[in-house]
């Protein structure tokens, strides 16, 4: 019987199957909205204000603090679908203008994705001074994006804003960015909520810094 070489090797070839090819790590990014999950569901939800990797490989996010609560409980991102849990958190009495920030791990198997929404590049941790006067943004996943003005400055750690549509729940935890001369977005801050004068009721919104977060968690 005549055996034709060429042909057996490439039928053969042929039933070699294809290495499978590796799905992309999810990621978190500075807007995404995060639920604080305990055994009876969903105690709060927020939003993530900032991300970056550690030197141990690690991705890790920053929030506001008030978002977990006092009962046991991890963290579900909602856009990555991975989980995390708190390993820091802050959350200065009320009305003193002090920290009000949590870091929390996703572990090594996430990616940082250093976008906010789907348009906005966000440079490398940088600790720009923010002035009064200045225009700063912030995102909610309520309420979405909207800028506004730098006012005062409130306790040691957190800014007030004007100009901007009243918070609503679930904003908190956002990015506060201010954008550079180059176009590229510098997160400055952590997103808390809204607040009302005593004397006037002038409501602004309220913003922890960024930096003093980093000074104190990481």
């Amino acid at each position: 019987m005549e055996v034709h070489h060429g042909v057996v090797a490439s039928v053969a070839a042929l039933t070699i199957p294809a290495p499978a090819a590796q799905a992309a790590p999810p990621s978190i990014s500075p807007g995404d909205r995060i639920d604080y999950m305990t055994d009876k569901g969903s105690a709060s939800f927020c939003i993530v204000g900032s991300v970056y990797t550690g030197g141990d490989g690690v991705d890790v996010s920053i929030r506001a603090g008030h978002c977990q609560t006092d009962d046991p409980g991890h963290v579900v991102d909602g856009s990555a679908t991975v989980t995390g849990r708190f390993v820091d958190s802050l959350v200065a009495p009320p009305r003193s203008g002090g920290p009000d920030y949590g870091l929390i791990d996703f572990g090594p198997d996430v990616t940082s994705r250093q976008v906010i929404g789907d348009e906005i590049a966000v440079a490398a941790v940088e600790r720009p001074a923010v002035e009064l006067g200045q225009t700063v943004c912030r995102l909610g996943v309520s309420s979405g994006e909207h800028c506004g003005t730098v006012a005062y400055r409130y306790g040691d750690e957190q800014l007030m804003t004007t100009d901007m549509p009243a918070s609503v729940p679930g904003d908190s935890g956002g990015p506060v960015w201010l954008v550079a001369d180059n176009g590229q977005a510098h997160i400055v801050g952590i997103w808390l909520g809204d607040k009302a004068a005593p004397a006037s009721g002038h409501r602004y919104g309220r913003y922890a810094r960024l930096s003093a977060a980093l000074d104190t968690l990481v």
